[in-house]
């Protein structure tokens, strides 16, 4: 299906690294000439900085002029126990130290100080991303800050209810703007085994944040159409799996508040509620990953026919 191009059309795309790491789905709006592409992705992102950017930036265009008929936005939400700590100069006593190192991908910030695009120096604010429990960020004492939240307040409920509220604020945002969006997930992340998945997937071994299907994709890089999959692994895809918001009461009346007529999932007769993994290992049978350096990401291919297949045609039909 072709479009043409609309100049002040501007789309928004938000997620984790699987919505801006590389070439990802984004990538391939832009390439196609679609609109003006915002990708405000950022990898390891949680669903509180997901929905506090994608307001930040609408805010933005609206307030340069934009009208919202001509702004559309693309969400792929991200794990649901993800977490950030906003770290100031001002407020923070250790600051100074969470803002050392190199690539620095365990800190982002989505303030612009002028209308030239530059953004709020690290060294003055920033939010600190914990990414998946146990991420070993270059930088130490993020990692030793993460790992006391996990350790001493983190619980599943709690995180599925904020993760619940956070795409609520940003549902109840863009209906009150009149802007058009169409929520996804980076995989299924409402199901019982959206926390952890058994020993042995991914294939170093041990407990493994995550959906199943991800990290069997991981591990099973070669993926083909006869591949049989795990008797274990089965009930754990199935739509006969329990949801979280049957599990755990307070998130019950949220999840009803929520708008599934914007949402593209990711369906087949054994899966529901799936999302971008699902659909690459189980409905393309893609092989997974980008070799030994990005094992963790679909391929460029897969992001490319996931645009050509999926983002194009939501996009047809406004």
């Amino acid at each position: 299906m072709e479009i043409k191009t609309v100049l002040n059309k501007h789309i928004v795309t938000a997620g984790c690294s699987f919505t801006n790491c590389g070439k990802s789905w984004p990538y391939h709006i832009n390439q196609k000439k679609y609109g003006w592409v915002h990708n405000i992705g950022s990898p390891g992102a949680g669903q509180a900085f997901i929905s506090r950017s994608v307001i930040y930036e609408v805010e933005d265009i609206l307030n340069r002029g934009t009208l919202p008929e001509d702004i559309e936005v693309f969400v792929m939400w991200s794990g649901i126990d993800r977490y950030e700590v906003l770290s100031t100069q001002k407020e923070t006593p250790m600051h100074k130290l969470y803002i050392e190192g190199n690539d620095m991908n365990w800190l982002e910030n989505f303030i612009f100080i002028d209308n030239g695009g530059r953004r709020i120096p690290f060294k003055e604010s920033c939010w600190l991303k914990s990414s998946t429990r146990g991420m070993q960020w270059e930088n130490k004492p993020v990692v030793r800050l993460f790992d006391m939240y996990f350790k001493f307040f983190h619980t599943e409920e709690e995180s599925f209810v904020r993760s619940l509220e956070n795409i609520l604020r940003l549902q109840w945002y863009l209906d009150s703007k009149n802007i058009e969006y169409k929520f996804m997930s980076w995989q299924n992340i409402f199901n019982k085994y959206s926390f952890t998945v058994p020993k042995g997937y991914p294939s170093t071994g041990g407990v493994a944040e995550g959906h199943n299907i991800w990290c069997m994709g991981w591990s099973h890089n070669d993926w083909h159409d006869n591949i049989v999959w795990p008797k274990e692994i089965d009930c754990k895809i199935s739509k006969n799996t329990p949801l979280l918001k049957d599990i755990y009461p307070n998130s019950t009346h949220l999840w009803d508040m929520i708008d599934w007529n914007n949402w593209w999932f990711y369906e087949d007769e054994q899966v529901e509620y799936g999302g971008l993994a699902e659909w690459v290992i189980l409905g393309e049978r893609h092989a997974w990953g980008n070799g030994k350096e990005d094992p963790g990401h679909p391929s460029e291919y897969s992001q490319s026919e996931f645009t050509k297949k999926v983002i194009i045609p939501i996009l047809g039909e406004r």
